[in-house]
């Protein structure tokens, strides 16, 4: 290790005043978490100010540099983060950008399993909190990367359809395959919540429908079989859940149902 705390703590303002989210990272991820944890303090002041402030702002008492740009909220979202106890850092709301995906996995390496936890909670909490799940998503990015194993919480699920693949869910689950044979199909075991499920995805949010359109694509290109889904669709209607989600799966059903069963082997 090239510095000490106090040194750090310079370098860490001076990242802050840049924008220079990356710097933070590489200053702080050397040191222990619970030695980092000693600089909250002294970035909190800049870091909030960054946070509260409108883009384009400028700051008299010089806390940043120029107008204020996204890349000062990453630095100062990353300065909060890293400068966290663990349990800060799983309450810690709204992470933009390369926070979540890239930097929280270098600050908080042995921690991703509760981060899963946590972001899968916080969204059954409040499906609609647009800014405070920001970030959330990142879970599915650390599970293609063989971070974490694919989650299959609840929660997690429920991100899945209703917030992170859309609006263009085939491009998503193309950059995400390993979610194809175990968070996605999860859908068919897991009940929605009042402001999160598949029929309501598919009656209120923008893209293509799941059940007319990436369900059946993923049979027609055989991620998926005509067969096991209509399988899944019977253990989807004997777990309870709303009518209104019944029906979804009832109709589904019913689409499958009419593809053309692909050839077999000659």
């Amino acid at each position: 290790m090239n510095q000490s705390l106090p040194d750090a703590t310079s370098a860490l303002l001076a990242a802050l005043q840049r924008g220079d989210h990356d710097a933070v990272v590489e200053l702080l991820e050397p040191f222990p978490a619970q030695e980092r944890t000693a600089l909250r303090r002294s970035v909190m002041w800049s870091a909030n100010a960054i946070l509260g402030a409108p883009t384009g702002a400028r700051d008299p008492e010089g806390r940043w540099r120029g107008a204020l740009s996204g890349r000062h909220g990453y630095a100062a979202q990353t300065a909060l983060l890293a400068t966290a106890s663990l349990p800060q850092a799983l309450r810690q709301r709204t992470f933009d950008g390369p926070v979540a995906r890239d930097h929280l996995p270098r600050l908080f390496p042995e921690d991703l399993p509760a981060f899963v936890e946590a972001f899968s909670t916080r969204f059954l909490t409040n499906p609609k909190a647009w800014d405070g799940n920001r970030g959330i998503e990142a879970m599915f990015d650390w599970a293609q990367s063989g971070l974490v194993e694919p989650p299959t919480q609840q929660g997690a699920v429920l991100i899945l359809i209703c917030w992170a693949a859309w609006p263009s869910p085939w491009a998503y689950l193309r950059r995400h395959p390993v979610l194809l044979r175990t968070t996605l199909p999860r859908l068919f075991e897991t009940p929605g919540i009042k402001g999160a499920s598949a029929a309501q995805r598919d009656d209120t949010g923008p893209g293509p429908r799941l059940d007319a359109s990436v369900i059946p694509r993923l049979i027609r290109e055989g991620e998926w079989q005509r067969d096991e889904v209509l399988a899944w669709c019977r253990t989807a209607l004997a777990v309870e859940r709303s009518e209104y989600e019944h029906r979804w799966f009832r109709a589904l059903a019913g689409r499958v149902a009419t593809l053309p069963v692909p050839p077999g082997p000659p």
